[in-house]
Parts: structure tokens; sequence; C-alpha cells
């Protein structure tokens, strides 16, 4: 199937058509315009609610307008909105975000009056406001879009948070009341603070000629910090001159980018940021060659998480101590702070992501004929295929801020956990990727960029896998070998079968044993 200039049409366009099953227009000829109908039926019933109404009676009357469309435009009927409507009822004011979700939904023609959304094209840049995302996201809640033809998983709507018939529930309702706060704070821009103002920019990072993997290029600085638990925006050292320095998030995500109703990063992350979710709307599936970087626009902009998370998949839970309004605040930390100056003071801040990076993760736990001792990420071709894929990404972030100086990459442990890959190569190969881009990068611009690879990982887990990796990532640091030596050396374990990643590496480089090891 060619994405070549699809065009993927919104609830105003007058090509979007039904035949009207439950008899709302009085119309001779079917079908027909299927907007007039969602505007009569949805967007501007609620405008007039009597105010006498009871909670109950305005919830109910929003599912069954809901449900009523799904039939409608969908041929849907009776979609499972129980998530939702237990959400709407343990709300204590549930019209205030009905209506904060209805109004937003219904600038859409005004936001983006062709009435169509153009799948974005590899290396292509986009921009669009917060609003005409705010509106694209409100119709995805109200389950009013179509399905682009490339996806095969549910569809964009957020139906698959509403319903309880799989029996998950604790993430999707904390995903409903994030997305019931994120529109009640865009209401008015008088509970937005400022820096929230900002466009976003998509793009379709792609490359089909990347430099040779034997080019010469120097390792960039990788910091590995370990957390108590998984957090998703956890406090973390900032770096020096921290306000010239672009953050870039990488979310490990499935081909398909979207929304989904467990606990994933990916997941977590679309449901944390809402201004990712119509993402799905206009991006085709990532192949080999591309990733997708969203930006807030301008270059010192950034994203803020309407809420956070600590834990991953069954473990997720909404972080209570994150507050959105305290989101800028620096915690100053000092284990000795009556015997340490402020300045010798360890400087830590949450996360704040100018932009977030999403790289397709290779579903090695997909394979079924893995020899016995071999790591998945060691089957023929997987290194060099995930290498690309990241290189991709991190070139396109570097070229496409040519005015950056600073980079910071914080990366997960990139398709790993349910995703089948092993901790320590995913991590080398972020290094290896985020070095030779840098360096093809700085290259290209006749520039000197300064990077930082920061890799987030849960305690213990690199300890279970090899001890003293520690050790040998600083001594592999500071022996200056570089990128390129790195990667022959994890070809050259692969070859090998080796389990105990970090000594191969050690003993292909010729570098001295670490006692650790």
């Amino acid at each position: 199937m060619s994405l070549s200039n699809f065009s993927f049409l919104l609830p105003h366009n007058p090509a979007v058509t039904t035949d009207d099953p439950l008899g709302f227009s009085d119309a001779d000829e079917y079908p027909i315009p299927a907007y007039p109908i969602i505007k009569s039926h949805l967007l501007e019933k609620f405008q007039s609610f009597p105010p006498e109404s009871s909670p109950e009676a305005i919830v109910s009357a929003f599912i069954s307008a809901i449900s009523d469309l799904s039939y409608t435009l969908h041929n849907r009927p009776d979609p499972n909105l129980n998530l939702l409507k237990s959400c709407l009822l343990s709300h204590p004011n549930p019209i205030t975000p009905i209506q904060c979700i209805l109004d937003a939904a219904s600038t859409l023609p005004a936001q983006l009056p062709s009435g169509t959304l153009l799948s974005l094209q590899p290396g292509e840049i986009r921009t669009y406001t917060t609003e005409q995302i705010t509106a694209l996201a409100a119709h995805q809640f109200v389950l009013t879009l179509s399905s682009p033809p490339w996806n095969d998983w549910g569809g964009v709507n957020l139906d698959s948070w509403f319903s309880d018939a799989d029996g998950i529930v604790e993430p999707k309702q904390a995903y409903i009341r994030i997305a019931l706060d994120f529109f009640t704070n865009r209401a008015t821009h008088g509970n937005i603070p400022q820096d929230d103002l900002h466009n976003l920019s998509f793009h379709l990072c792609c490359t089909h000629s990347p430099s040779p993997l034997t080019a010469t290029a120097p390792l960039v600085h990788l910091s590995v910090i370990e957390l108590p638990q998984e957090a998703d925006f956890p406090a973390i050292p900032t770096p020096e001159n921290s306000s010239e320095t672009r953050t870039t998030y990488i979310i490990s995500s499935h081909r398909l980018i979207g929304h989904g109703p467990s606990g994933t990063q990916e997941e977590r992350l679309l449901a944390s940021i809402p201004e990712l979710l119509p993402v799905s709307t206009f991006t085709p599936p990532l192949e080999g060659t591309t990733a997708l970087a969203v930006s807030a626009a301008p270059a010192n902009a950034s994203f803020t998480p309407t809420a956070a998370f600590t834990g991953h998949g069954r473990t997720a839970r909404i972080d209570s101590s994150y507050n959105r309004s305290d989101y800028t605040r620096v915690a100053t930390v000092a284990q000795q702070e009556e015997q340490t100056s402020v300045h010798d003071r360890d400087e830590k801040r949450i996360i704040r992501a100018n932009a977030f990076l999403f790289l397709n993760a290779t579903e090695l736990d997909a394979f079924d004929d893995v020899p016995a001792g071999v790591l998945p990420d060691f089957l023929p071709d997987m290194l060099e295929k995930d290498l690309l894929k990241a290189y991709v990404g991190f070139h396109g972030v570097f070229s496409s801020q040519a005015e950056v100086t600073k980079h910071r990459i914080i990366a997960p442990p990139w398709g790993c956990g349910a995703f089948g890959g092993d901790v320590r190569v995913k991590l080398l190969l972020l290094w290896i990727a985020a070095s030779f881009a840098a360096a093809d990068a700085q290259n290209q611009q006749n520039s000197v960029m300064e990077v930082e690879l920061v890799f987030l990982v849960k305690q213990f887990i690199l300890d279970l896998k090899e001890e003293g990796w520690r050790e040998c990532i600083e001594k592999i640091e500071g022996s200056g070998v570089t990128a390129d030596r790195v990667w022959k050396a994890l070809v050259d374990a692969r070859e090998k079968k080796s389990t105990n990643v970090f000594e191969s590496i050690f003993h292909a480089l010729g570098l001295p044993k670490p006692v650790s090891l």
C-alpha cells in the first residue's frame, strides 16, 4: 500500500458521509455528510443543557451521544464505554470537562479548514498549533475520527481506554482522568503556563544512506542513572548551562505509533502528555529508515506533562508526588546539607523534554527460533537494523536543530522488557548510534556539538546481567576508543555468541579486563 500523500479525512469534510441508521436527519437521499449530525447531536447539545440537570443525567446523555455517533459514523453500535462513564460519574463536576472537550472539538473546522490531514512524508517537518492538536485530540476522545488505512490495531480514537471488557481497569481510568484534566486546563489560556503555549513540530526523520560504520567517530559522553523504581519523569542531575541544552526523550514505540490500554512506556507518555495523542492520525508506520521526532517550538519551549507515572506495565501508577504547577521547581539534594556549601550540592531537576523521539523497538520476544544460549539481539542482522533505527532518529534531531550546540538524550532501556532486548546491548547500540549521528551532523554543519546520552535504568537490572558494568563503561569512555571500534567489538561479541557482553567488548578492544568482571 502506497502512503504517498494519503489524505486522512476529518469529520467536517463533506466526503465523510453516513447512511444515518438512527434517523437523525430528514434527508430524502443517502448517504449524507456526517458533520451536521455530529454538530447537532453532540457538539451543540450540551451548550444549552438544563442547568438543573443532575450529574448522572448529564453523563448518561453524553455517553449515549457518543454511542449513537459510533453507530452512525463507524457502524459500531453500543461500544463499551463503562470506564469513561465511571470516571465521569466520579468527577466532582462532570459537565465542566464535557463542555471543554466539546468546545475544543467544535473548533476543528476553523483550525483545519481543509478537512484533511496528509500523511507525514519521510524527511518532512510539519508544524501544528496547540489549538489544532487539542481539537484533534478532542475528536479522538468522542470517537468521531475514522482510521487511516495503515492502522490495523484498533484505530486512532480512544475507545480502547473506555472499555472494561479486557479486565484492564486501573491504567485506563488513570489515562481518562488525565485527559479530562488536560481538556479542562486547556479551556482557557489563563489556566495554562505561558511556556505551554507553543507549536508542535513533527519530523519524520529519514535516511537511506547513513555514513559507513567504519568512519571514525568519538564517543559522546554517557551517563547511566539507576532509579529505585521506573519513573517517566524522575529528578536527575542537571547539566551545566541547562538553559542552553536541548533535551530529547526517547520513546520505545511500536511501529504504529499510538496510545494503548496497558502500561508500556509509549502508552504512559502519550497519556501523560495528551498533545502527543494525534500523532497516530497522520504518522505512517515507522520503517527501518524512519523515526518520529516531536518537538515543542520554538527551540527553547518544552512539554509539561499533565501527570506522570512510576512503575511499568502492571506496576504503573500515577506519581502522587508530581505536581504540575511545581514542574519547573528545582530540587536541591545534598547528602550532608548542613556540612555542604551551596556550590557543592548536587542539583537535580525533574526531566523537562524539549522533544520526544519515537524509535521503533524491535519485538525480539516474537522470535521463537532463538538458539539456546544466544541473545535475541545477536540474531542475524538485528544489530545493524537497530543501529540504523537509532542513528536515523538521532541524526534527524541533530540536523534539524542546527542552531543547537548542546544536546541531552534521555534514554530508557529501549526495546527491552516486553520487547525482549538485552539491556547491555541496547545501551551500547544507543551510545554508538548517538556518537555516529553527532559526528556526521557536525561534519555536515561544520560546527561543534556537545552531546550527552543519559541512560535511565532500574537499580540492579544491569548488575543482574553482568557485574562490573559501570567500571566497564567508565574505562571504555576513558580509554579514548572511538564508536567505530566499539561497534566492531559488539559485532565480534555476536559472532562469538557471547552472553558476557562487556567482557567480550573489552577483549575485542584489547583493553585490560576490569577486576570487577
